[in-house]
Order: C-alpha cells, then structure tokens, then sequence
C-alpha cells in the first residue's frame, strides 16, 4: 500500500511530529511539506498533518483534505490548549467531518505544541475581546505549550500512527 505524509506547520511543531512519525512508516513512504506540494497523490493511505486554526485545520490543510477522495486517512494536529481538551475534542470531530463525506478516517492525533508569540502578545493585550482576553489559566496553558512538542509528545505520536497501520 503506497503511503505519504503530508504536512503543514506554521511554527516548525507539526513539521517535527511529522518527521517523528515517518520514522515508524513502512519503507518508501514520503514526506510533503504542503506548501511545498507541487503534485497530485495516488497514494492509498495519507497521514495529513496540520496546526490548530480556531478548532479546525488550518486552512491551507483544508482545502487540501477537501480534494481527497476514497482514500484512508490519519491526522495529526498540534494546537496551544491541552490534547485532552474540549477544544481538542472539537478540532477531531471538525476534521473528522471534513474528511468523513469522501474517505475512511482511521484516526485522529493531537498534541500540544508551542503557541506563536504573535497570538500570546495579542492576548496580553487584550485579546479579541472577551473571548480572547488573557486569563491566569490562559498565560499557564501558554506557558505548559513552550515545552511541545516534546519526547512524550512524539512518542504518543508514532504508537499512535503504528497502532493503526498494524490492524490494517
């Protein structure tokens, strides 16, 4: 079965979970950078890689998952709030159902990653009103997401991608 990796990373994070995760691919598997993909994919099984956008892919990454169609597909994502979060529950369903209407979703994976400076600095400042204001327990989770992705982080990563390629 041919398979590819396909990422997007915006901060360097999801680049660093995706070159973790080839490492546990079958021999001959590729690795795209999408804002580098100049082709076309034929491949069986794709592992789509994105950073967190408002509960979604970024959207580069979905308009890419948009084009698929009959394939097997397994995500991973890295986002600023905790893996384990609502939010993080959220973004799986969200990708889940952009890609569920034309393909098998085999499965889903975040973690945690760094958060751009751009966005702590827009929070300190006040954010995008109350929503986006920062709180104490905002500026802990900015301070926990520095330190991701981390070992734990990639070794979850790759069991998480082996497990599903070995029931295949």
């Amino acid at each position: 079965m041919k398979m590819s990796i396909v990422f997007s990373s915006l901060t360097g994070n999801t680049k660093k979970v995706a070159e973790e995760i080839l490492q546990i691919m079958p021999k001959g598997t590729d690795i795209y950078d999408l804002k580098e993909l100049d082709h076309g994919l034929e491949d069986e099984l794709l592992v789509l890689g994105y950073w967190v956008d408002r509960a979604n892919p970024n959207k580069e990454m979905v308009e890419f998952m948009e084009t698929f169609k009959d394939k097997k597909i397994i995500t991973f994502g890295t986002l600023g709030a905790y893996p384990d979060s609502d939010h993080a529950n959220e973004t799986k369903e969200n990708t889940t159902n952009i890609l569920e209407k034309n393909n098998e979703v085999l499965g889903n994976f975040l973690c945690q990653g760094k958060i751009n400076p751009k966005i702590t600095e827009m929070f300190m400042k006040g954010g995008e009103g109350k929503v986006h204001k920062m709180t104490p327990e905002r500026l802990k989770r900015h301070q926990d997401a520095a330190s991701h992705p981390n070992e734990e982080d990639f070794n979850n990563a790759r069991n998480f991608v082996e497990s599903i390629l070995m029931n295949l």
